[in-house]
This record gives structure tokens, C-alpha cells and sequence, in this order.
């Protein structure tokens, strides 16, 4: 279970580098944007998880209502 999670937090590092990477740039890129739905998805995924914080879990159903 340990490389599943190292593994996991290693994708929603790089996918978040790439998100604000283009916030801090001032320069959108359609990889950011491919990224922060990837982020969102991985998210929703978890979403009924008891160890998701609760601003996540609002930003999540907010963006992607089910």
C-alpha cells in the first residue's frame, strides 16, 4: 500500500506543479488545464473518503457536481 501512495502523491505533485506553475506565470497552458481537471477527477474520486479535507471536498463538488 506504501508504493500505491508514494505513487499516487507523485501524480498530483507533478500535475499540481503544472497547475501552478501557469497561475505563477501568468501564462495558461492547455497541460494546466488538462491537469487541474486530472486534479479535480482524483479528487472526485475520493470524495467520500473520511480523510478528504471538507474545502476540498466543497471545491470538488462544486466544480464537478454529481
Amino acid at each position: 500500500m506504501s508504493k500505491v501512495s508514494d505513487a499516487l502523491y507523485e501524480v498530483v505533485d507533478g500535475l499540481a506543479r503544472q497547475v501552478l506553475d501557469a497561475v505563477f506565470s501568468g501564462q495558461p497552458k492547455a497541460e494546466a488545464r488538462g491537469a487541474w481537471v486530472a486534479l479535480l477527477l482524483i479528487a472526485q474520486n475520493w470524495r467520500d473518503s473520511p480523510d478528504l479535507p471538507p474545502e476540498l471536498k466543497t471545491m470538488v463538488d462544486e466544480a464537478l457536481p454529481l
